[in-house]
């Protein structure tokens, strides 16, 4: 997030907070940069079932937490698992609907994921160099960015501009995916809800927004109320991570 800029004219530190996917380097050289990245703490926003499947591989002596924003929650069945990816072979085109409001409803909880994202809070309350992510780094990982980025000063459009550029780092991989099922003669709504899971969207930005601000005026406010994140806090977290 190092270089985001604020509206006072300063902007995060480069260096502090990396938003993610999943951690798993492939060869020498990612490990090599993983390791130089110097990192105290990571906070693993993905279910127990996704890190099982694919746990993050971390330098030696990282702290490492792994805080579900799911938990056991109605939507743990969006998180990206071989068995729901199977699953949706064998969807009808209303469960493919029902999908899609399912991650709708999502972003209008996330915010209120207190378990999961209070671990990473507690640490940036710590001043720790810390990498949080869920498995595509844009939904449960993009929620917590925008609480940050709010909490930090910048605006809710800068906020929006960089959820937004998700859609830039994940294209190609959803193309690819695209092509490679191609073969299977899948329904339309197959291919539409994929598309529409791989992608981020305006207005499920303006889901947690609305969640947040419906409720409360200030994001202070809200952290304050929901976290226990207080304004001193706040405070900290700008002079650890902005410059």
């Amino acid at each position: 997030m190092g270089g985001l800029s604020l509206p006072d004219g300063g902007r995060i530190k480069s260096g502090k907070l990396f938003r993610a996917c999943k951690l798993r380097p492939k060869n020498a050289a990612d490990r090599k940069f993983l390791a130089s990245l110097g990192l105290d703490s990571v906070v693993d926003l993905r279910t127990p079932e996704e890190v099982r499947e694919k746990p993050d591989r971390l330098p030696r002596g990282t702290d490492y937490v792994n805080a579900s924003v799911f938990g056991e929650t109605k939507f743990k069945i969006l998180a990206p698992t071989r068995k729901s990816c199977l699953a949706m072979l064998r969807c009808t085109d209303e469960q493919f609907d029902e999908i899609i409001d399912g991650i709708r409803d999502a972003y209008a909880y996330m915010p209120y994921a207190k378990e999961a994202y209070s671990e990473l809070f507690r640490r940036m309350n710590e001043g720790r160099t810390i990498a949080f992510h869920c498995t595509a780094g844009k939904d449960r990982t993009g929620v917590a960015a925008m609480m940050i980025e709010l909490a930090l000063g910048r605006t809710r459009e800068q906020a929006f501009a960089e959820y937004m550029r998700s859609n830039e780092r994940k294209g190609g991989s959803t193309a690819k995916l695209l092509k490679l099922l191609r073969p299977f003669k899948l329904s339309d709504k197959f291919y539409e809800c994929v598309r529409y899971n791989s992608r981020v969207h305006a207005e499920l930005f303006d889901r947690a927004w609305d969640a947040i601000f419906a409720k409360y005026e200030t994001i202070g406010d809200f952290l304050l109320g929901e976290y226990g994140v207080t304004a001193d806090n706040i405070a900290a977290w700008k002079r650890y991570y902005t410059e």
